[in-house]
């Protein structure tokens, strides 16, 4: 069986894990001038604590729904070009307040009230160039993220970073590793973050530029039917370390400011599964865990992604 890497089957298959709003998605092929591709994902996701190695900073309980509408066009020979829009709803369940202790970080951003908040979030935009299309595909990309809203970026039950991102990196591919079917995509984004200024000088020590890897592997089980496994990789490079919480003074704006500077580092595998129901229509499945983190959350995500594609030159 010989399925073209460039069909929009293959490519939804390995789209975003989702696990965490930021994370990358690796698309190494760039399919037929004039395609449009819309996809609609939603992901939920359940976390129980913070951790820092083997440490558990806190155990405290949020959950939240991150969703997405984005749009992928073709315009120019290996040229695509997106834009999606994000939101997502956010709660935390925990004790507002220990009387008397100090050094665990409870409610302390507005949502942090044990209910759900609901918040249109980013823009983001990118675009991919395929340069290569060999024994492997090689296709740089930028991409970029703007808050759209004033939303809440503090707390347990925080929209998001409210920071302005923007990135470069390199998809690769390989069709047919060791079996026809069999497909290996790598890659790499560095994200250069805007500087946190609500906490004045002490956020704005910190800049949280990020290195962003991710591998998948996939097999094309039928014409319709791809299963695979993947894995994220993020490394921030600087930031506020919560082991350093307890040692705060007690006037620190970091004791309230630390979530949009935080020095995140996790690794999250998942796995994947798409099934295309026509030539339009396309159905993705995932389930991702964050298995080791330091200054982040354990969640665990199960998503769905509806794409619909067609191409506008036929």
């Amino acid at each position: 069986m010989t399925v073209s890497p460039r069909r929009t089957t293959f490519r939804l298959a390995l789209l975003a894990l989702v696990l965490m709003p930021t994370l990358a998605s690796a698309q190494a092929w760039v399919n037929d001038p004039g395609e449009l591709a819309i996809n609609l994902r939603s992901d939920y996701q359940t976390a129980q604590g913070v951790w820092h190695g083997s440490t558990l900073v806190t155990g405290l309980p949020a959950a939240s729904l991150n969703s997405g509408l984005a749009a992928e066009y073709v315009p120019l020979e290996h040229l695509a070009v997106g834009v999606g829009l994000s939101a997502n709803g956010a709660t935390y369940t925990g004790p507002q307040s220990i009387p008397g202790n100090t050094s665990v970080i409870l409610a302390h951003g507005s949502q942090d009230d044990g209910k759900y908040h609901w918040n249109i979030t980013d823009l983001d935009l990118d675009a991919h160039y395929q340069v290569y299309d060999g024994a492997v595909a090689i296709t740089p990309l930028v991409r970029g993220r703007v808050p759209v809203t004033n939303y809440e970026n503090r707390g347990y039950a925080a929209a998001g970073s409210h920071l302005a991102e923007l990135g470069v990196g390199v998809d690769i591919g390989r069709y047919g590793l060791g079996l026809d079917d069999l497909v290996l995509q790598v890659g790499y984004t560095f994200t250069y973050v805007q500087k946190a200024s609500e906490g004045g000088a002490e956020t704005e020590q910190y800049r949280v530029n990020r290195s962003d890897a991710e591998v998948s592997l996939a097999y094309i089980v039928t014409s319709k039917f791809i299963a695979g496994v993947a894995g994220a990789f993020r490394y921030t490079h600087d930031g506020f370390d919560l082991t350093s919480y307890p040692n705060l003074p007690a006037g620190s704006q970091l004791r309230t400011w630390h979530d949009p500077v935080l020095k995140v580092r996790y690794f999250a595998p998942a796995l994947l599964a798409s099934y295309q129901f026509n030539p339009n229509w396309s159905l993705m499945g995932r389930f991702a865990a964050v298995v080791w983190g330091e200054n982040a959350s354990n969640p665990i995500s199960f998503g769905i992604t509806v794409g619909y594609t067609t191409n506008l030159l036929e």
